[in-house]
């Protein structure tokens, strides 16, 4: 007689979504969408801010980039057309390099 397989022998892993150190790290994620800029990939330009959105403190991100908290929540919004300005662009992206220096400082 042939034994029945097991169904508890795999275990499910349980996602957390946005929670992928990659996400949380502003060096990386500042040199991936400068990347992004470079090779003019706006689809991923978003998917990647969005998704470090979604993992950080955005008060505090708006604060750091002198932008209303409103602007960040406008660039996460999948219902609202993708074209922030390149000031908004630039202000996110000097905030998260300059989150990482203070970040090496401490």
């Amino acid at each position: 007689m042939q034994k029945k397989p097991s169904l508890n022998k795999h275990r499910l892993t349980r996602y957390i979504p946005y929670s992928s150190p990659e996400l949380k790290n502003p060096k990386l994620v500042a040199e991936t969408l400068l990347e992004c800029i470079r090779t003019g990939d706006v689809d991923s330009f978003r998917d990647v801010l969005m998704s470090h959105l979604m993992s950080t403190n955005k008060v505090h991100l708006a604060r750091k980039a002198g932008i209303g908290r409103r602007t960040l929540y406008d660039l996460i919004d999948t219902k609202k057309k993708f074209n922030p300005g390149l000031s908004t662009i630039s202000a996110v992206i000097r905030a998260l390099i300059s989150s990482e220096s203070t970040k090496a400082k401490s």
